[in-house]
């Protein structure tokens, strides 16, 4: 069998305020990659992460659950390796970005937390076990 997919080259968000979006994604430290106005939408970037985040009309969808498993099908969240999720959680707090789920040891094998954007997209944040 021929390989036929290298990796994921983005992730789609769609948002109801393109630019409350982009500040809430800056301050993750995501950088804008390129600018879109007839769309209105943008490429963001952080290390290898790209997020391709676009303004709908459409209004927001059902609030999904954290516990994830009561979840209607489709796309549930983003993870997001970020090693530390404690410093990670810290920073992000200090940046004004409130933290859905407190750090935790998973019985998965991961510390994770949570949070959410500004349209109630889930990001899980994950890092090495505190053991």
């Amino acid at each position: 069998m021929v390989r036929m997919i290298d990796r994921i080259d983005n992730v789609g968000v769609a948002v109801s305020d393109l630019e409350g979006a982009l500040d809430f994604y800056k301050r993750l430290g995501f950088e804008v990659e390129d600018r879109e106005d007839e769309t209105p939408a943008a490429t963001l970037r952080a290390a290898e992460a790209r997020l391709w985040v676009f303004q709908t009309g459409a209004g927001s969808g059902a609030r999904r659950s954290p516990d994830l498993v009561s979840n209607p099908t489709g796309y549930d969240h983003v993870s997001f390796w970020v090693g530390d999720v404690d410093a990670a959680c810290a920073e992000f707090t200090g940046n004004g970005i409130e933290v859905e789920s407190a750090p935790a040891d998973q019985t998965w094998g991961y510390r994770a937390a949570s949070l959410l954007d500004p349209d109630g997209n889930r990001l899980f944040l994950l890092g090495d076990l505190k053991g």
